[in-house]
C-alpha cells in the first residue's frame, strides 16, 4: 500500500493586483484612452462640421460642467470649448483604463470583446442616462450619430491597447 504524496497548499494569491501591474494598467489605459480621445474629437468636429458649426459638439460636452451656459455657443468660445474638450479626454481616459483592466493580456480577441464591451456599457449609459437630462451631447446628436461615436470608440480602444501592447513589447526589448 502506498502513502499518496503531501501536497503543500500554494500560497493564497491576492484578489487585488500589486501595484506594478496598476501601473502597467493604468499605463496601457491612458495610451487607449488618448487614441480614443483622438478618434471621438475628430468624429465630433466632422459631425459639427457637416451641420456648419464645427466647435458646436465640444461646446455641447461643455454642459457637463458648465450647464446651461454652453448650450447655446456655436463657436470657440472662452473657456467652454476647451471644457468639452477636457471632458472628451477626461471620459476616454477612463474608458481606456477600464479596457486595459479588462484585457491584461495582448490577445486580440480579449482585446477587442474587452473595447467593445466598453464601449457598449459606454453607449447605454449614455442612451438611458445621460439622454434623460435636457442639453449637452444627447440634444444634439440623433441616435446615429451617437452609435456611430460609439463604434468609433470601440474600434479606437481596440487601436489604442493594441498600440499600448505595441509600446511595451518594443520597450522590454530595448
Amino acid at each position: 500500500m502506498t502513502i499518496p504524496p503531501v501536497v503543500h497548499p500554494a500560497e493564497p494569491r491576492s484578489a487585488t493586483p500589486s501595484q506594478a501591474t496598476l501601473a502597467r494598467i493604468v499605463a496601457r489605459g491612458l495610451v487607449a484612452g488618448l487614441v480614443a480621445a483622438a478618434a471621438v474629437t475628430g468624429l465630433l468636429v466632422g459631425i459639427g462640421r457637416r451641420a456648419g458649426t464645427p466647435w458646436r459638439p465640444l461646446n455641447a460636452l461643455g454642459h457637463t460642467l458648465v450647464g446651461a451656459r454652453a448650450d447655446q455657443v456655436w463657436d470657440v468660445a472662452g473657456n467652454v470649448t476647451p471644457l468639452g474638450g477636457a471632458v472628451v479626454l477626461v471620459v476616454s481616459a477612463v474608458a481606456g483604463i477600464a479596457t486595459a483592466r479588462l484585457a491584461t493580456a495582448n490577445r486580440p480577441l480579449r482585446v477587442a470583446a474587452a473595447g467593445a464591451g466598453v464601449a457598449l456599457a459606454g453607449y447605454l449609459l449614455h442612451l438611458h442616462v445621460v439622454a434623460r437630462n435636457p442639453g449637452g451631447l444627447a440634444a444634439l446628436l440623433s441616435l446615429g450619430e451617437l452609435r456611430a461615436l460609439y463604434f468609433t470608440a470601440g474600434i479606437a480602444l481596440f487601436a489604442g491597447m493594441r498600440f499600448a501592447f505595441h509600446l511595451r513589447d518594443r520597450a522590454s526589448e530595448q
